[in-house]
């Protein structure tokens, strides 16, 4: 009896002291509140107690994948990985991201262990977290959600991965699997206008709009139309070049930053010569002699070309025809822009006087007077019509931001929206933070290529509370535009940046003019609203899985030297 006492006390004493060191151990555990749930395996947690999400606060879940909730590569290599359809692993995602959005959002978790520090690789940590008591990634694993990575090494969860899991909840997907949604994604260059994903809740935009008034023809590309660059010139404005070109009587200069793989262009021009038409060129080039683009050689082979041969960029991209009309804007005339894989504008401007402006600019270059060497050619107050003003600056000679860009956006009362490759220039961010602050609606679309290379500029954009994404596509986001009020839209060769307003050779355009304002920020919004809305925190590589079909086209699209698989963002 005795003995049975000692027993059960020692049994007790046990219990007891296990018990007092769970409370002890668990009153020792720093406890963090998730912010925002991105996807199913994406969190942002709360380490500073802020209530912000920053950047180094992104968490991928160690040795955890779910499937994406939007329709992109990783999804279609995942189904195929895993046996189940497109459409079934679309509906995975987002059941992943609804699971853990219902389980994480503004609740309190725990680190198991110390999580991983801030990657610049991945864009996010590595982590493992507990909620209440159990490591989340497992729980996902068992719920049939989520997959175990299948790196090198030992993986701790690889018995938790319960494929029969995911099937049936897979087929659960049902009737509520929206197939069109993901055909019309694949066959997107024949769709017209913006539809709505049931599964992804992202807009699927892919137009390509044209603006028609007067003398004035623009054209808009739009990248999500296209899922690879190509040697031929697909795109409208491309081919307005092609036909105006063909159609040229007396005369064709131009000023192009380069040509690249766009032999239908080449063709044009050399047949034009032919038949007596006189044309002369400037092109961009390095002081080694060498070209950004190799195809300029081309240009230099068959017609009276100059080249600039310094560091600044000769980045004009402009053709003069017979002058009385010119094509400019933000296109070069190359795989990526011609074919519409990048995201370009164009202008189409049927006016002797801005002819005559164009070509004083373009005699000095091809008479051997390059950035700081010129007289400023620009010229204000243009009347096209009755409805549309123009405004045209050259740089560097000319004084574009202070006299043009600055002033307008200094004046803004509504909106600001800005779609640009390269935004560095300190005046004008002071000035796009100045306006948020004083209750005007600033948006921006950045490119990822730019992004990436100014990360401290783009964090202080958006800690100043203005909207700006980062796109996903493929393609780059090669604009350099903004439209403000609904009254001036702004575009041109030259970057938001000092380069492009002090020491390059560029040509900026502004219009007044209520139509072609509201004909872009339409295209803007609907740009804008076909970016998935965690690009308003995080940075997509340029060349990853995150955008697009960059990991399949064939292109260095980060400039890194290093093309699809071998580039560590298309990395398996």
């Amino acid at each position: 009896m005795k003995n049975c006492l000692k027993k059960n006390i020692s049994i007790a004493v046990i219990i007891i002291s296990s018990l007092l060191f769970l409370v002890f151990e668990r009153q020792n555990v720093q406890y963090y509140r998730v912010l925002d749930v991105i996807e199913g395996d994406k969190i942002y947690i709360d380490l500073n107690y802020d209530g912000k999400s920053s950047a180094d606060e992104l968490f991928h879940l160690k040795n955890v994948n779910t499937f994406p909730k939007k329709y992109n590569s990783k999804l279609e290599y995942y189904s195929k990985r895993y046996d189940i359809t497109e459409e079934e692993a679309l509906y995975l995602g987002q059941k992943a991201f609804e699971y853990t959005k219902n389980k994480l959002l503004g609740r309190e978790i725990a680190f198991i262990k110390e999580p991983a520090p801030y990657n610049p690789k991945y864009y996010y940590r590595f982590a493992e977290i507990s909620l209440n008591d159990k490591n989340f990634g497992i729980t996902l694993l068992e719920e049939g959600l989520a997959f175990a990575y299948e790196g090198k090494g030992f993986n701790p969860y690889k018995t938790y991965e319960n494929l029969k899991k995911i099937k049936k909840n897979a087929k659960m997907c049902g009737k509520s699997c929206l197939k069109s949604s993901i055909t019309n994604f694949k066959n997107n260059e024949k769709n017209q206008g913006f539809k709505q994903d049931e599964n992804t809740r992202t807009i699927i935009y892919t137009d390509s709009p044209v603006f028609t008034s007067g003398d004035v023809e623009i054209f808009l590309v739009n990248p999500n139309g296209m899922p690879k660059p190509s040697y031929m010139a697909k795109t409208k404005a491309c081919k307005a070049i092609l036909d105006n070109i063909r159609n040229a009587q007396n005369s064709i200069d131009f000023a192009l930053y380069g040509l690249d793989k766009q032999d239908d262009i080449l063709k044009a021009l050399i047949e034009a010569k032919n038949r007596g038409i006189k044309i002369r060129g400037v092109v961009d080039s390095k002081p080694d002699n060498s070209y950004v683009y190799n195809d300029t050689a081309k240009l230099n082979a068959n017609f009276d070309t100059v080249a600039d041969f310094k560091s600044p960029f000769m980045h004009n991209k402009f053709f003069i025809f017979d002058e009385k009309s010119v094509i400019t804007g933000t296109m070069n005339v190359s795989a990526t822009g011609c074919s519409g894989y990048n995201a370009n504008t164009v202008v189409l401007i049927n006016n002797s006087s801005v002819a005559r402006v164009f070509t004083q600019e373009f005699n000095q270059m091809h008479g051997g007077k390059f950035q700081q060497n010129k007289e400023d050619s620009s010229i204000k107050g243009l009347k096209i019509s009755d409805k549309i003003t123009l405004d045209v600056y050259f740089s560097p000679a000319g004084t574009l931001i202070y006299q043009g860009i600055l002033p307008i956006i200094h004046n803004a009362k509504e909106e600001i929206f800005v779609s640009i490759f390269y935004l560095t220039n300190k005046e004008i961010i002071d000035a796009l933070i100045a306006a948020k602050r004083r209750g005007v609606d600033v948006k921006i679309i950045h490119d990822a290529v730019g992004a990436n290379n100014m990360k401290e500029k783009i964090r202080t954009l958006r800690a100043a509370g203005i909207y700006l994404k980062v796109e996903n596509w493929g393609g780059k986001d090669h604009e350099k535009n903004m439209v403000i009020d609904g009254k001036y839209f702004i575009t041109g060769s030259a970057n938001f940046s000092y380069s492009g307003a002090k020491k390059n050779d560029e040509n900026v355009l502004i219009f007044k003019s209520t139509d072609i304002a509201g004909f872009y920020r339409k295209h803007f919004l609907n740009l804008y609203n076909s970016i998935d809305n965690q690009y308003l925190k995080i940075t997509p590589r340029a060349e990853s899985f995150e955008s697009g079909n960059s990991c399949y086209d064939g292109i260095d699209n980060n400039f890194d030297g290093k093309i699809d698989s071998d580039d560590i963002g298309c990395k398996r």
